[in-house]
């Protein structure tokens, strides 16, 4: 297993039927581990709340992109999300330049009126770690105002909630999962339950506020993306990634399995990693 640890050079090492297959790439692998706790200990984000959310939404694919919305990468940013979260933290962590090119407007959508800047920031959710460090910040950007709202700190759970419909909604279906728990989550997040199915539907039959947020913080079941609603395909065609740091569990997508149920291939790769460190280990 420690093969997946650190690939040195031009070499990605991945599961392919149970034995180690060895891929030429133009950057330098470092396993998921380190990635997620370099980003933990970069922006102050737990590292277990990293780890699952990688799993809950692409199932550790870099590459991953919806079917239904513009979500792309490892942590499904849509462009909006990533464009924000490029404008406020990308030259804190070696991006200025690009983040430079976005502006915001009086309606508060961002732009960039590059075409090649536009779609250079687009690709960077394709890189592993950078991704994971804007990840890491938009949790703590959440985690701030879920706090603010409901006058607690937030469960790993909630700021999931926050990742996947934003933090001012996931404010929203918290409190109307207490003042109005059997109400249809679709009526109140109608764009949210168009891009996302089978989160806010059962079988066609449309899922309470309370049930919503059960299965988004995981105390109803795994809260997930299913497979159907994403594609995989090759990473942008760049030099290399920022962080050198891509990496596929090319049998995670397996028909009618969802995302949260991981594949041998990734309990291979889990089973692999470092355990993270607590936080008195921290330097």
């Amino acid at each position: 297993m420690t093969a997946l640890r650190e690939c040195e050079s031009i070499l990605v090492c991945r599961f392919v039927k149970e034995r180690f297959v060895v891929e030429a790439v133009s950057a330098r692998l470092v396993s998921p581990s380190q990635l997620l706790q370099s980003a933990a200990d970069a922006t102050g984000a737990d590292f277990d709340y990293l780890l699952q959310t990688a799993a809950r939404e692409s199932n550790f694919d870099p590459n991953a992109q919806a079917r239904t919305s513009s979500a792309a990468g490892m942590f499904q940013f849509i462009e909006q999300t990533w464009f924000a979260m490029m404008s406020r933290h990308g030259e804190q962590h070696g991006q200025g330049d690009l983040a430079s090119q976005i502006t915001q407007n009086s309606d508060g959508r961002f732009t960039v009126a590059n075409p090649q800047a536009r779609q250079e920031i687009l690709d960077l959710r394709f890189d592993a770690g950078f991704s994971s460090l804007m990840a890491g910040e938009l949790a703590a950007e959440n985690g701030a105002i879920l706090q603010q709202a409901t006058g607690r700190e937030p469960t790993g759970g909630e700021l999931y909630a926050a990742h996947f419909l934003g933090a001012g909604n996931a404010a929203r279906l918290i409190q109307a999962a207490e003042s109005q728990p059997a109400g249809r989550a679709d009526e109140l997040f109608p764009a949210a339950a168009r891009a996302n199915r089978p989160i806010f539907y059962d079988n066609g039959r449309a899922r309470s506020v309370s049930e919503v947020l059960s299965s988004l913080t995981g105390q109803g079941g795994a809260a997930v993306v299913p497979p159907e609603t994403l594609v995989s395909g090759p990473a942008p065609d760049r030099e290399a990634l920022s962080s050198a740091a891509r990496f596929h569990a090319s049998s995670a997508h397996m028909p009618g399995r969802p995302v949260a149920v991981l594949s041998p291939g990734v309990i291979e790769i889990l089973a692999s990693l470092d355990a993270p460190r607590s936080r008195s280990d921290r330097s």
